[in-house]
């Protein structure tokens, strides 16, 4: 699992509103027989960084509520472990086109 701070998570939200301006009804993920749509959750991050900034919740707050939201049947695992790798594993895979440079300032010209 790849390094989850604040601009890797942040650059995967934005990875993921930037894709449901471009194809909103595209499958993002699916998980534990539910799935979702790049609209689907942009739509909840949004709903869940409000309620995140609100309360001093930081960014991966938002992005592990808009996952459970989305796909529910991943709360209802028997075991949290089993919960937190389900959530893991989508995360890893919103981020899997993120590069290592996610962070970084580029020039362009």
């Amino acid at each position: 699992m790849g390094s989850w701070d604040f601009p890797r998570l942040r650059a995967t939200c934005d990875d993921v509103h930037r894709r449901a301006e471009i194809t909103p009804g595209l499958t993002a993920v699916r998980h534990s027989g539910d799935s979702a749509t790049y609209q689907d959750l942009a739509g909840a991050l949004t709903s869940y960084d409000l309620v995140a900034e609100s309360n001093g919740l930081g960014v991966g707050s938002s992005l592990v509520a808009a996952i459970l939201h989305c796909l529910p049947r991943i709360g209802s695992l028997d075991e949290p472990s089993a919960v937190s790798t389900a959530v893991g594993q989508v995360v890893e895979w919103l981020a899997r086109d993120i590069g290592d440079d996610y962070g970084m300032l580029r020039s362009v010209g």
